[in-house]
């Protein structure tokens, strides 16, 4: 080797602060790596190959992003969701980049099922927390890998906790009457329409605020949910029955055509309303969960009730929503009656 050639290698390893031993050292031991080989294998070809495929593994590695740059994408991609989920999400991928050992800094690629594992086990205590989280991880890793940053998604090795859902019993008859009859006072008037719609075609509280009157077709007794409306996504049509038509037009003699089901401030007016007629401690979709026990004591359909609440199986009915306490076959049969005759008669 040339002196000038021989300075040339030796500012190159100056450079990158390694010695010729490191060389050395680097060399025995892919030598090592091929020692069991075939004869006749030209070992020579066999580590430049190797250290080529090395070398290219290196380079999608350090081609990755940070964890908090692939949030930062992922959410801006969502960001067309509706302002609550988006709140939502930001403050779950918040939390997994705080506290101890954050994820903010690690490249996706570094990320493993373990190092996420602990993570959620950390920042999200409770089963449904860390069922949330897991997902909100997953779609993150899902994110990167469609951009080439990660080649795998770690989160798919975290089993989901086992969500054990509490069921919830149907208002009691006369308190559901006494909140019937308290709405047609003229000052609880106007929850009216919206508290029968919770309470005879089971539609979420969340959903109904983006319910408008031009959703229900009183031709063809279909009430419309379309899928930006739906917590779940998917569009879903509901039975406008009889009772509820009744009570939609107690409120109003002639159909409403055009305009919101809820009326302003409606989350105080509901809240005021529930206070007049005794409910001073209130579970969120009570009423949901009355019209499911409701249909399904008076209808005995439930292939017909699971797609009017919209489930994808049969199994949430069964397991949280169908608690027939209390529910017997005379207040079914009032329930569903058309002329609503309640409302006069407490029986």
């Amino acid at each position: 080797m040339s002196h000038k050639n021989y300075q040339k290698n030796e500012d190159w390893f100056l450079h990158y602060h390694l010695t010729r031993g490191d060389a050395e050292r680097l060399g025995r031991e892919l030598l090592e790596r091929f020692a069991e080989e075939k004869e006749g294998l030209s070992l020579l070809n066999a580590c430049r190959e190797a250290i080529a495929l090395g070398y290219e593994a290196y380079k999608r590695m350090r081609e990755s992003v940070t964890f908090e740059e692939a949030v930062r994408v992922s959410l801006k991609e969502r960001a067309d969701r509706r302002k609550r989920t988006t709140q939502e999400l930001r403050g779950i991928c918040k939390r997994l980049m705080s506290g101890a050992n954050p994820l903010r800094s690690q490249t996706l690629r570094e990320l493993d099922a373990d190092t996420c594992r602990t993570a959620l086990a950390e920042r999200f205590r409770t089963p449904r927390q860390f069922t949330k989280a897991r997902r909100v991880l997953h779609s993150i890793f899902s994110c990167g890998m469609r951009h080439g940053w990660c080649s795998v998604n770690p989160v798919q090795a975290i089993q989901t906790p086992t969500l054990q859902e509490a069921r919830i019993n149907a208002v009691p008859w006369d308190d559901l009457v006494c909140l019937l009859r308290t709405s047609t006072q003229p000052k609880h008037r106007a929850c009216m329409p919206a508290l029968g719609l919770m309470l005879w075609a089971g539609i979420r509280p969340a959903e109904l605020t983006r319910l408008s009157w031009q959703d229900i077709d009183w031709e063809e007794n279909i009430i419309s949910l379309k899928a930006q409306h739906s917590k779940t996504g998917g569009s879903r049509h509901i039975s406008l029955y009889p009772p509820l038509r009744s009570w939609l037009l107690t409120f109003r003699s002639t159909p409403h055509t055009h305009g919101a089901i809820c009326p302003s401030n409606w989350q105080r007016r509901w809240k005021a309303l529930r206070r007049a007629a005794g409910f001073h401690h209130w579970q969120q979709d009570i009423l949901r969960h009355t019209f499911a026990s409701y249909h399904l004591k008076h209808q005995h359909d439930l292939a017909r009730l699971q797609e009017e609440m919209g489930h994808r199986s049969l199994r949430l009915l069964r397991t949280r929503y169908l608690s027939m306490q209390g529910v017997t076959s005379q207040h079914a049969a009032l329930f569903w009656s058309p002329d609503l005759p309640f409302l006069t008669d407490k029986r």
